[in-house]
């Protein structure tokens, strides 16, 4: 992933929609089906809400990083102090481990389903061939990766043949909570891989290279070219809900395991099976260097590290000890005795939803600063992080609450 490649080049050259699909990772695959299997088609509605959502959080991130050429931390640290900032570098290091572990499990599980191996054996070969793939040349390798997670694609084939009733479907979309611990979960889960708060850092840090680089000066973020990108992702995020509450939801089958996941495949029988294979193992391996990105420009920025995926590692050695570092030690959680990847791949994607209310509201008082941005938001990026928040606390509140 060179930095030479800044915003990615891969935006620039791919259409927004492939690369919106490869957005969809492991954690999100397994959450999307946990949630149709267990929720049926109730929560649709919020897949709308949440594209404006993650519109509003890449604004505000990019807004923020292109006022004063600084990363999310860097900015906080300056308003709040340095203490302050490390407890959102903290929170968000404990999320993104916790998913950076998840989805290794993910993808090893993954080549498990395709060759039999015991998971736990691909741990380390997956990390070590990223770590190859990184070094030479990650971002002409993610071209293919981005293609291969259209794989997802076989979601929408098979919420069709499963033949759900359109009426039921429909409902989905139509607003509505229900009272229990379980549907409050997985709401929150749903908001914690739709709108992930490691997004934010990831945006602010790569749009601080792009105007080290004197590819941008200032200004707003366009979202002409992100747009299309996030309806897509949450149209495969529909399709995946959609098929899990057909095939797994309407028979009372729980998912326990990324293998019970793989069968809001089955209407497609062996294909099925290994479009879901190579899906997960592409969008794993396209996340897996972003999480642990975005944690490197956190953690990097609150040090007062020099910074960047442009940097040589000799002019960042911190930055890339944090980078590696993530993935090795979360490698080494996924081999923890116990470790459960379907669980973990579902959990994490709940602990970032209980993270997102601290997030937003983080990006909401820094963007509105006059002195720092010049200006405020417009008023439908304050109501798409307010709404996105008062979720997430009900959300969280229900959940600690509820039995």
């Amino acid at each position: 992933m060179p930095g030479a490649d800044r915003k990615d080049e891969l935006e620039r050259e791919l259409p927004a929609l492939i690369t919106g699909g490869a957005g969809d990772d492991p954690a999100g695959v397994i959450t999307y089906t946990v949630v149709g299997a267990s929720t049926g088609y109730s929560q649709l509605w919020l897949l709308a809400l949440t594209t404006p959502m993650l519109a509003a959080a890449t604004t505000m991130a990019a807004k923020v990083a292109l006022a004063g050429g600084r990363g999310l931390t860097t900015v906080l640290a300056g308003r709040y102090g340095r203490f302050a900032a490390g407890l959102v570098v903290f929170f968000l290091l404990l999320a993104n481990m916790a998913t950076i572990a998840a989805d290794t499990a993910g993808v090893a599980v993954a080549l498990s389903m395709a060759t039999g191996v015991p998971w736990e054996y691909w741990v380390l070969p997956v990390l070590a061939g990223l770590a190859i793939l990184l070094l030479e040349g990650y971002a002409a390798v993610k071209r293919v990766l981005a293609v291969l997670t259209g794989a997802l694609l076989a979601y929408f084939v098979a919420a069709w043949m499963a033949h759900p009733r359109a009426h039921e479907v429909l409902a989905g979309f139509i607003p509505q909570l229900q009272g229990t611990r379980g549907w409050m979960v997985a709401t929150l889960g749903l908001l914690g891989t739709t709108v992930s708060p490691y997004l934010m850092f990831w945006q602010a840090g790569e749009e601080v290279e792009e105007i080290q680089a004197g590819v941008v000066a200032s200004g707003e973020v366009d979202l002409a070219d992100t747009w299309p990108g996030m309806v897509y992702s949450n149209l495969i995020a529909a399709a995946i809900i959609v098929a899990a509450a057909a095939v797994l939801h309407s028979s009372g089958a729980q998912v326990g395991s990324v293998a019970d996941a793989a069968r809001a495949l089955s209407p497609l029988g062996r294909w099925g099976y290994g479009f879901f294979v190579a899906g997960l193992i592409a969008s794993g391996l396209l996340a897996l260097p972003t999480l642990s990105g975005a944690t490197a420009y956190a953690v990097a920025e609150w040090m007062g590290w020099p910074e960047g995926l442009g940097a040589r590692p000799a002019q960042a050695r911190g930055f890339y000890v944090v980078f590696v570092g993530g993935l090795v030690m979360s490698g080494l959680i996924a081999l923890v005795p116990h470790f459960d990847p379907g669980q973990a791949l579902y959990y994490s994607q709940v602990f970032d939803g209980v993270l997102l209310p601290l997030m937003l509201t983080v990006l909401l008082f820094l963007s509105n600063d006059v002195r720092l941005t010049g200006r405020r938001n417009p008023l439908w990026i304050n109501a798409a992080a307010a709404l996105g928040i008062a979720f997430a606390v009900l959300a969280d509140a229900a959940a600690v609450f509820l039995r």
